[in-house]
């Protein structure tokens, strides 16, 4: 409790000196303060400040600063920040995952980190398609993961303190399972010197953590979110990514699809046409031509583009997606020079060349495999990626061009289990 007592009394000093807002006149030529709040708990423990909290200090500086604004922020429990943020109290808190009891008062901002949670349990247990009843579960009181569990109207039958306590009460069967951020799980077992392979797991989702800000405080300055928005990927210090054990089960579900699908019929003869035709484009033409059908995309006027596309391997495109099961968003094919060639769906620019999606794959080895960012879709809700592979002749084995796959991440993992 001493320790406790410590650690927030230091983190709340932190805070305060970097917030720099402790005045209660503010001058003229002083920059607007925001009051947030935050609570010190993190989806591995609550003991101490590690996690989100933490981390997000130095992001929320520099986005601060970007858009010129101070900010001031206290510590509190969960609950009792979601009623000041309705009651008009404070502006904002974070870090926190999209809730429905809070939507109708605050917005949550674009994703500033993003948790990628599993179910673990144990080799004795059979798991069921859902946990929600018949099972005992376990959460780290105060955590995202228990705001989560409570508000979908799941069970809980006991908290702990911290992620290592919770697998404790796992091992001694006193709880039949957890919903953990796999990191963190993988962290805890390490810091109980456990084999995380003694216990089994099953992905569940992707859940992004950003800032509510209140709606009242939003409405008074409408331009505020749009750009605190634009600055948190240039203030971030990771990008989001999937891990090397995501890559793998993402590998072993549809590598076997994509090598079927990497032979097309008549997609060399296609591609070695196309290149014989791009050989002769000028740079200055094709950076005119990505204008135009930029243009036409944002307009909603497709007619342009499909002029540059084959339309007969873009229907082959558009039937691979739709047997997907939705795992497939998008399909693109590129020449050798980095032009679409065939489409699924319309896409913002005509040229990939001077993208890693393209670069990283074209003329590396057969085996390549690139995987893009993850990048969160506000509109749609989903997570998604782009996966490339390189193309060539099946005789000579002569580059061609590129195939790119948009991946919805979540349908692929939770179909890989």
């Amino acid at each position: 409790m001493r320790l406790m007592l410590l650690v927030i009394l230091f983190l709340s000093g932190q805070l305060a000196l970097q917030a720099q807002g402790q005045v209660k006149t503010q001058a003229a030529d002083e920059p607007p303060i925001i009051n947030l709040a935050t609570n010190i708990s993190s989806a591995f423990t609550s003991d101490f400040p590690l996690g989100s909290t933490q981390n997000l200090l130095p992001h929320l500086q520099c986005i601060f600063k970007n858009i010129k604004w101070d900010y001031r922020v206290q510590i509190m429990p969960w609950r009792r920040a979601y009623q000041d943020v309705k009651n008009n109290r404070i502006d904002g808190f974070f870090t926190a995952i999209p809730m429905r009891q809070i939507d109708p008062y605050a917005v949550l901002s674009a994703p500033m980190v993003l948790e990628n949670w599993y179910w673990f349990w144990r080799m004795d247990t059979v798991a069921p398609e859902s946990w929600r009843e018949g099972y005992k579960l376990g959460s780290i009181l105060g955590s995202q993961q228990e705001t989560w569990l409570d508000e979908a109207g799941y069970r809980v039958e006991m908290s702990a303190n911290n992620l290592p306590q919770l697998i404790k009460l796992l091992r001694s069967k006193r709880i039949d399972v957890i919903l953990a951020d796999r990191e963190h799980f993988l962290q805890a077992a390490q810091e109980l010197k456990l084999d995380p392979n003694q216990f089994k797991s099953r992905f569940f989702r992707y859940v992004p953590l950003g800032v509510y800000f209140n709606e009242q405080f939003l409405n008074q300055d409408p331009e505020f979110l749009a750009s605190f928005n634009r600055q948190i990927s240039g203030c971030a210090s990771t990008r989001f990514a999937v891990t090397d054990y995501e890559q793998q089960l993402i590998k072993e579900l549809l590598m076997r699809k994509i090598e079927r699908w990497k032979h097309l019929p008549k997609l060399e003869e296609i591609l070695r046409a196309q290149n014989k035709k791009s050989r002769r484009i000028s740079q200055q033409e094709i950076a005119k031509r990505d204008k135009q059908w930029a243009q036409a995309f944002l307009q909603g006027d497709f007619a342009y583009p499909i002029k540059l596309v084959d339309q007969e391997l873009s229907a082959q495109l558009r039937e691979v997606k739709k047997q997907s099961q939705d795992m497939i968003t998008e399909i693109i094919i590129t020449d050798a020079y980095g032009l679409n060639m065939a489409v699924s769906d319309m896409t913002s620019d005509y040229w990939q060349g001077d993208e890693e999606k393209f670069s990283e794959v074209f003329g590396k080895p057969v085996g390549t495999l690139y995987f893009g960012d993850i990048n969160y879709d506000e509109s749609t809700k989903r997570f998604q990626l782009h996966l490339s592979v390189p193309l060539f002749s099946d005789e000579k084995f002569e580059p061609l061009g590129v195939m790119v796959f948009g991946i919805d991440v979540e349908k692929v993992l939770s179909q890989a289990q």
